[in-house]
């Protein structure tokens, strides 16, 4: 998931496979990933990103709305595509 905000807090809990996750506006994948039952919190307007190893990764994203969601670089933006 490349560099973004969003317009509120976030909760997020690795449900299955393995999660990297850092903050800043620029991708850089280090850090170990996260295991099944962890998690983070993000506070509203902060650049974050996320991957994944080698194995699809399921999350659960808790927040209150309204939902939103900005891309750092815009061409990163798959609405745009």
């Amino acid at each position: 998931m490349p560099p973004h905000t969003h317009p509120y807090s976030e909760v997020v809990t690795v449900i299955s496979g393995n999660i990297g996750t850092s903050h800043g506006e620029t991708l850089e994948k280090k850090g170990e990933l996260l295991k099944p039952g962890s998690l983070w919190v993000y506070p509203a307007k902060h650049p974050h990103f996320a991957w994944t190893g080698n194995e699809e990764g399921i999350l659960q994203v808790q927040f209150v709305g309204p939902g939103g969601i900005d891309y750092i670089n815009p061409a990163d933006d798959p609405r745009k595509k």
